[in-house]
Parts: structure tokens; sequence; C-alpha cells
């Protein structure tokens, strides 16, 4: 939220709490029995000035936390947007929601474009394109084996993966000892 927009917000706060202390205030001066008068009038005098307090001290912090606080940088923002639309994502699957937006067909496009590219994309290709590379490499002499483990999403580039493990025989057992993450694109990462 702006902070001008608060600022604005709390300054109409306090007008409205210095209309409602002239109307109390009035109210009671003009009572006729002298001590119904000297209390009301300490009683609105202390609760509005409690309040005004309160509201002052609020409108401080507001506008300095504006004036003082970094803006936003270009990379922060990414990240909320793309905070915001993975929320999103699961709120409308969860809901089972279909967005109504004008904006809506152009996602489905991209989606659709997303669709295609891993539809050629699978476990055993995954498997097949680290086990060539390290093949043709010959680098890799400890891995004996490779295996598709699951489809999941990279923290790094948040995208669709394929994870492909790396075993070897330890004690007569198949350990893993290597982890790959393998985009859509055939190209992968070693995690470990």
């Amino acid at each position: 939220m702006d902070y001008k927009l608060v600022a604005w917000g709390i300054g109409i706060l306090i007008l409205v709490v210095l209309i409602i202390f002239y109307f109390s205030y009035s109210k009671y001066a003009r009572q006729r029995v002298e001590r119904h008068t000297v209390n009301g009038l300490e009683r609105v005098i202390k609760r509005t000035r409690l309040i005004l307090i309160v509201l002052v001290l609020i409108l401080a912090g507001d506008l300095g936390y504006g004036y003082f606080a970094p803006h936003k940088s270009l990379g922060q923002i990414n990240l909320i947007e793309r905070t915001s639309q993975t929320f999103q994502k699961v709120k409308d699957k969860f809901f089972d929601r279909k967005k109504k937006s004008s904006a809506a067909p152009i996602k489905k496009t991209k989606q659709k474009v997303v669709k295609k590219s891993t539809s050629g994309m699978t476990g055993k290709k995954a498997v097949m394109i680290v086990k060539n590379y390290y093949a043709k490499q010959g680098t890799e002499k400890e891995v004996e084996k490779y295996r598709f483990i699951k489809t999941k999403m990279s923290r790094v580039s948040n995208q669709k993966v394929f994870e492909v493990g790396g075993y070897q025989t330890k004690n007569g057992q198949l350990v893993q000892v290597h982890d790959y993450e393998v985009n859509k694109k055939g190209k992968f990462d070693l995690l470990y």
C-alpha cells in the first residue's frame, strides 16, 4: 500500500476526531450542572488527546517510513510478482476457479507453448541426455546407473525439470551419489 494514501487517510481521521471533539465539547459546555460539565469536559479532553497523540504518531511513522525506506528494486518487484502469480495459481487450482480476466487468453497461449515444448521431453529422454553426455566426456566413472526420479519445479529457474539420479553400488546396494535436473531444452545441472 502506498504510504501517501495511508497518510491522507490518517489526516482525514485526525480531522474527523477534531470535529467529533468540537461537538462533544459543545455538548458538555452547554450543560447547566457545573459538576457534569467539568467531569464531561475532562473525559472528552483526555480521550481526544490520547486519540490524537496515537494518530499523530502513526502519521509520523508512516511518513518516516515513506521517506527513509528504500524503494523496491526491480528484483524485489519481480520476486513479488512471481510469488503472487504462484499463489494465484495454487488458489485457482484449489478452489477450481477459471480466470475471467482479459489476460487469460494470453496466459493460455503461453501454457500451450510450454506444453508443446515439454511434450517432447520425457523421463527416459532426460536419463539418456545425462548418460550420453558423461559417456562422451568420460569424466563420470563412479556412476554405474542413471534413473529418472521425478518431475518437479526447479528452485533456481522456477520451471519444470526432470530429476535424474546417478547411482553407484556400495555394499551390495544401489546408492544415489549424484542428482541432476534436466530442463525442457535438454540442458542439465548437477545438484550434487
